[in-house]
Formats: structure tokens, C-alpha cells, sequence
């Protein structure tokens, strides 16, 4: 009987290494990515690559830029927990700038803070623009462009001195109410183009404290650098008023007579009222002169 050999059960098994291979494989791609995310972690927060190397502020113009720089640069000094500088660019913390300066300076309406690659943070600012002091009851307020009201005790003595604002004084003592709007645009417009217009007109030089029996009168007594007296009246309208004041003092006050007027009237349309001081009251009617601005032509205006 012939005995059959199965050579192939009979060969000696040899094992596989590619599970070994496998092992080895996934160990050493884990050390590449570790590797890899410690160097980029490295580079972008304790190496230099992104450290803020340039600030740059703009749209000031009241406001000094050292302050304002000095918060930013606290911001840039030191280290988080010891390790990661506070000046990367990654981390700066440009949201919290824009509310701590917005906070800080009254004068700030806006802050926007850009951060440029790889070392520049652009910080530009907005500033309010005041217009005039707003003050009855005994409380001043600053009135902004758009007519909103701002405490002036928000603001030092040294930026309101800056400000050379006219200042209204309403007589009647009614409280101001900063949420409101606390004067009608009209009236505040014409407050703030008064002077420059009428020393344009007519040469007459007004000082900057006005004077209200109410601010919903829109009646106003200016003094003027030669120490006496205008009333003016919205509802009769600048350019008329400023026709009549020429008239008068061309035809009828000289200019040596001025150092004795005590005012003028300028709050009926077309007839110009004025006192000297000696007690003296006299008038003239004034024709030829534009229409008064009615309240219906007021109404047209705000609606626009």
C-alpha cells in the first residue's frame, strides 16, 4: 500500500509580521500628528511669529491718543497663566477693547478693532460730535449732531473747555429728560447756524450763551459783543431776520449809536422793535422781505 505524503500539511508554518507592521505603523502616524500639532502650537503662541508688533489708531480728534493707547498696550503686556503672551495676535482680545474704551470715554460713539496677519491690530474710532449745552432745572446737559443728551458731569472740566459750545439756557425750568430728544431739530438747527450767519450777514458778533423763555417757545435773546441785546423768533425765519436786522442797522442805528442800544426786537415779522438804553423805544417796518417759515412749512420739513 503506498503511503501518500501531504508535503504542504507537513511544512513548517512561519507567522505573519504584518500585525507588528500595523501596530508600528498607526504609533508612529500618531507621533506625526502629535508632533506636528506641538509645532504649530508652539509657533502660533509661544514662538515670536505672531506677536503684535504695530498699533494704529485712527479717527481721533478731540480725544488725546496717549489714553487710549496706554489701555491697549496693558492689554499687550504680560503673560496668560504664566505661558502664553498676552501681545498674539490670535488671542488679543479686540471685542473686549471696543467695550472697555466705548465705556471709559464718553466721547466714543463707536470702536472697531481689525487684526491684520502677522502683527497689527488697526483700532478705529468714532467719536461723538457735540453741538451745544442744553441746561435748565440746574442740570446741563451736551446735546450730540443728532440732538441727544449726554449728563455734562459724564465729562471733565478739561474736554467741556475744549468744546467752546454754544450754551441754551431755558429760564422756564423745566426738566430735561436725557432719553428724549430734548429740543426739536428745527430749533437746534437754527440755534447752531445763528451766529456764523448772522456775523456773516451783518457783521454783528454774537457771544455763545442764548437764552430761552422756553424751549418750546423757539424764542431766543443773544448778547452780542457790543453788550446789547437780540431776540430772535424761529417761526419768523433766519434769512428774514437777518434782512430786517441789516435794514435797521443800516438805515436807522448808526454805528456810534450801538454802544447805546439796550436791544433789538426781531420777533414780528416785518416790523423791527428796539430800545437804547436812556429808556428810548422806537420801531420800523421793514417790507420787501422773504415769508416766515410757518408751521405748516415746518411740518413739510420733518416729515422729509
Amino acid at each position: 500500500m503506498i503511503k501518500i505524503i501531504n508535503r504542504k500539511k507537513n511544512r513548517p508554518s512561519v507567522e505573519s509580521p504584518r500585525g507588528k507592521k500595523k501596530s508600528s505603523g498607526k504609533w508612529l502616524f500618531r507621533l506625526a500628528v502629535v508632533l506636528f500639532a506641538a509645532t504649530v502650537i508652539f509657533a502660533l503662541f509661544f514662538a515670536d511669529f505672531l506677536s503684535i508688533t504695530t498699533i494704529k489708531i485712527t479717527g481721533l480728534d478731540k480725544l488725546e491718543e496717549a489714553p487710549i493707547r496706554e489701555i491697549i498696550n496693558e492689554k499687550l503686556s504680560g503673560k496668560y497663566l504664566g505661558l502664553v503672551k498676552k501681545n498674539n495676535l490670535l488671542i488679543f482680545p479686540g471685542n473686549k477693547l471696543e467695550r472697555e474704551l466705548v465705556g471709559k470715554f464718553k466721547r466714543i460713539e463707536s470702536v472697531d478693532v481689525e487684526k491684520k496677519f502677522p502683527g497689527e491690530v488697526d483700532v478705529t474710532i468714532k467719536e461723538r460730535k457735540f453741538t451745544m449745552f442744553l441746561c435748565s432745572a440746574g442740570e446741563c446737559f451736551v446735546l450730540n449732531e443728532r440732538g441727544e443728551a449726554y449728563p455734562a458731569g459724564n465729562f471733565s472740566p478739561e474736554e467741556l473747555e475744549k468744546e467752546n459750545l454754544v450754551t441754551l439756557s431755558d429760564v422756564s425750568d423745566t426738566r430735561i429728560f436725557a432719553e428724549n430728544n430734548p429740543l426739536e431739530d428745527d430749533f437746534r438747527e437754527f440755534i447752531l447756524e445763528l451766529a456764523g450767519k448772522m456775523q456773516y450777514e451783518t457783521g454783528v458778533v454774537l457771544k455763545k450763551q442764548y437764552e430761552t423763555p422756553s424751549r418750546m417757545s423757539g424764542d431766543l435773546k443773544v448778547e452780542t459783543g457790543g453788550g446789547w441785546k437780540i431776540y430772535f423768533s424761529e417761526s419768523v425765519g433766519m434769512d428774514k431776520e437777518m434782512l430786517m436786522l441789516g435794514t435797521v442797522l443800516e438805515r436807522k442805528i448808526s454805528p456810534e449809536q450801538q454802544k447805546d442800544l439796550e436791544y433789538i426786537d426781531l420777533r414780528i415779522p416785518n416790523k423791527v422793535f428796539y430800545k437804547f438804553k436812556d429808556g428810548t423805544e422806537q420801531s420800523q417796518v421793514v417790507e420787501n422781505t422773504p415769508a416766515p417759515v410757518t408751521e405748516v412749512k415746518k411740518e413739510e420739513k420733518r416729515k422729509k
